[in-house]
Order: C-alpha cells, then sequence, then structure tokens
C-alpha cells in the first residue's frame, strides 16, 4: 500500500538511482580498504587537490559513506512523510490558512507532488556527489588520481541550479498572483 501511495508522486523504482550510489560508496569503500595507505585524504580544497591527510582507521574511510546512507535516508524519509501525511496537502504545505484556502486543494497537492518529486532529485545528485567523493578520495589515496578534478564542479552546479529552480517554481505555485488563481 505504501509503494501505491509513492506511485501517485513518483515511480517508486526510481530509489533504485540514489541507494545504488549509496550501495556503490560502501562496496567500493569496503573493497579497497585493505589496500589503503596509512595515510589518507580527508579533505579536498577548491582546486579538488587533497589539503589534509590523515591516518588511516575505520571513521576516516568509512565517514563519507556512512554520511551518504545517512542522507540518503533522512532525505527518503522526509519524503515518505510528505507522501504518507493525510490526502489533505494542508497539513505538509506552510503556508497560512488563508492562503491555503486561496490556492484550493489541487494546487496544494501540485506543490506537494513537485516538492517530493524534487526532493528525490536532490537525494540523487547529493548521493551520486557523496559517491564520488568516496571514489575520487580512496583513488587519491591509492596515488591512480591527483584529487577529485573538476568534476565535482559540475555536481555542485547541478545541485544548485535544481535547488534554485525548485525554489523559484515553488514560490510561483504558490503565488497568490498566479492566473489560475485570480478572481
Amino acid at each position: 500500500m505504501m509503494w501505491d501511495k509513492v506511485n501517485k508522486f513518483y515511480p517508486p523504482w526510481l530509489e533504485i538511482f540514489p541507494l545504488a550510489f549509496v550501495v556503490f560508496a560502501l562496496v567500493y569503500t569496503d573493497f579497497y580498504y585493505h589496500d589503503l595507505p596509512a595515510r589518507v585524504p580527508t579533505h579536498f580544497g577548491a582546486s579538488g587537490l587533497p589539503d589534509a591527510w590523515s591516518s588511516k582507521s575505520f571513521i576516516n574511510v568509512y565517514l563519507l559513506p556512512l554520511v551518504n546512507l545517512l542522507v540518503y535516508l533522512f532525505t527518503l524519509l522526509i519524503n515518505l512523510f510528505f507522501i504518507m501525511r493525510p490526502d489533505d496537502p494542508r497539513k505538509v504545505v506552510n503556508l497560512s490558512e488563508k492562503e491555503k484556502d486561496a490556492l484550493g486543494p489541487e494546487r496544494l497537492e501540485t506543490i506537494r507532488t513537485f516538492t517530493t518529486r524534487g526532493l528525490w532529485l536532490i537525494n540523487t545528485l547529493v548521493t551520486a556527489t557523496l559517491a564520488y567523493l568516496t571514489f575520487g578520495s580512496i583513488n587519491t589515496a591509492l596515488g591512480r588520481q591527483d584529487g577529485l578534478g573538476w568534476f565535482m564542479w559540475l555536481f555542485f552546479a547541478a545541485i544548485m541550479v535544481v535547488s534554485i529552480g525548485m525554489a523559484i517554481k515553488t514560490l510561483k505555485l504558490s503565488s497568490l498572483d498566479h492566473p489560475k488563481i485570480k478572481s
């Protein structure tokens, strides 16, 4: 029943993508853990080159993939909260009661649907970014690459564009000046 409700907002199988990034980061880390040298990069500068190294330890190596897992689960739970709430979208849209009355149930449901889809996209981008950071950190430690490279900036730009785009679209959807709202 839960997945039927999720399906009204986006196809549940899409969760495979962010989950795959999380699993990749954990498996890749586990596969190469024993091959890592005594010192591993723990921070990268804006150039993508490592600027801090620490001794190899479980926390220094697994922190990033575990954060990835927590981010994925936390964002998924927030999304499920938006989806599983009672059928009335008024309970999850943060506007005044007067604004909610003016927008009506159809527009409020549009806002909720847009928000859940956007959260899925942001979750996918963030888990991909963290998986890439994990991959780059391990490969840098192993001497296979010098740092993260410019590709990291593409992930950052994608997250920023989606976040700003979502904010603008949500503001437009919740605007009382929207053509469908005017009397």
